[in-house]
């Protein structure tokens, strides 16, 4: 067990230390705000605080570990052997910068409880974020700092042995907010799409929509007697989070009463793990409408679900995260931007929330997104998914995940000559 010493132990230090350490790093650790305690420990030990007592592994702290809600923060970034660095508070020693505070300060998404701009969507503006502003937003930073600081550790204790036998995993999500484009849709959606198409001149749309509802082409969307296959000569097992809610005035669905819908969700749940994938106006609404929507979507397939991913992205965190807990969830696949590459929360490894908001830790595990469908649309078809290799052989530590998200119509069969669905192709055989 590795002791650290602190002037004192508050939620905060309890919960990035325990991360980095057990989580991140599978090793043990303890806390003691005693001298004595501290000198008497014969194993791996360190000091956060502010001033070091001896001569052993110290660290200086930052204030934001030790203060209580949302304080202005003083931000000057830096950089130190290859790594962009903040909080800096030392010139020399083992790390010059505290690390836990700048983790901490990225994982609860403490830019995003101060006041912010937000965008035309009501959303979290990601160029207003420092990972943006310092283009460090495609790096998996947190994790970068502990790996490096893992090395640092090793050479001063070597009984401090780290995991090496096990790799990052890479994950695929799949969702679902659509099942179907033309088919099974209400004849005023229906007219709209049509209408829309003759406005527009899109007569390739037009002919598709046509044509599907004549039934002389299958559905672009319908893709899901395809998965197994498509899967098959992969070690992936997707998670699929299907949209299962009734229209609204934020959102158009498929019918949760229509019977080859309901037969397609069926269908997946027998091959693959699902989750909910919450509408608008349950994110807007969460206490007249989440649990109503996993509670349908449980009562079709007879499976207790646990994960949700919302369909419109997160905007304000501790609120929605809230909701999650009272709907029992305990897993999030939000964490991400909607059309824009990169670890929201500076991390690639899955994480327990710290709702800053009210000074604990939440037992609901957030899954970090690297990239959604829109995301990956924006890049080149032929390099996309060789980029997205790079990507994910780049993560420092086998606690870390890179996961992708598509929807249901990326998967269509028709669609497997593309260029774009090859490289997917490719993608998932390198395992």
């Amino acid at each position: 067990m590795l002791l650290v010493y602190t002037h004192k132990i508050t939620p905060r230090v309890t919960y990035i230390f325990k991360h980095v350490f057990e989580n991140m790093l599978g090793h043990k650790i303890g806390f003691t705000t005693a001298v004595d305690v501290f000198v008497a420990h014969s194993g791996p030990k360190l000091s956060y605080t502010r001033t070091r007592l001896g001569d052993e592994f110290f660290i200086a702290s930052h204030a934001l570990l030790f203060e209580q809600g949302v304080q202005s923060q003083t931000i000057e970034m830096d950089s130190w052997e290859g790594l962009p660095i903040f909080f800096k508070t030392q010139e020399e020693g083992p790390c010059p910068y505290d690390f836990f505070a700048a983790s901490f300060y990225l994982m609860s998404r403490y830019e995003e409880a101060v006041p912010h701009l937000k965008n035309a969507a009501g959303h979290f503006d990601p160029r207003e974020s420092l990972a943006c502003q310092h283009d460090f937003l495609e790096r998996p930073v947190v994790d970068l700092w502990v790996a490096h600081f893992s090395t640092i550790v090793k050479a001063y204790f070597e009984e401090f042995n780290l995991n090496k036998t096990s790799k990052p995993q890479k994950e695929i999500l799949i969702e679902v907010p659509l099942a179907f484009q033309y088919r099974h849709q209400s004849p005023l959606v229906a007219l709209g799409d049509f209408f829309k198409s003759i406005w527009k001149l899109n007569l390739r749309a037009l002919a598709t929509q046509l044509s599907v509802l004549f039934r002389l082409q299958p559905d672009p969307y319908d893709s899901f007697d395809s998965w197994n296959d498509c899967f098959s000569q992969s070690s992936f097992r997707p998670k699929v989070f299907f949209l299962f809610a009734k229209s609204s005035a934020f959102q158009s669905t498929i019918s949760i009463f229509n019977l080859s819908f309901r037969k397609r969700i069926k269908q997946v749940s027998d091959f693959f793990p699902l989750g909910v994938l919450a509408s608008v106006k349950a994110q807007r609404f969460p206490d007249q409408q989440l649990t109503r929507e996993k509670n349908d979507l449980q009562a079709l397939t007879h499976r207790v679900l646990s994960s949700i991913r919302l369909s419109d992205s997160l905007q304000e965190l501790s609120k929605e995260y809230s909701a999650f807990i009272n709907a029992e969830f305990v897993s999030d696949y939000s964490m991400g931007y909607k059309d824009r590459l990169g670890y929201r929360s500076g991390t690639a490894t899955p994480f327990f929330f710290y709702d800053i908001s009210n000074e604990f830790q939440l037992p609901l595990k957030v899954h970090p997104i690297f990239a959604s469908e829109d995301a990956l649309r924006k890049m080149d078809e032929v390099t996309a998914f060789e980029k997205m290799k790079v990507y994910s052989n780049a993560l420092p530590l086998a606690s870390g995940k890179f996961t992708l998200v598509l929807t249901n119509g990326f998967l269509h069969p028709s669609l497997k000559n593309n260029t774009f669905q090859k490289g997917f192709q490719d993608y998932i055989r390198d395992t």
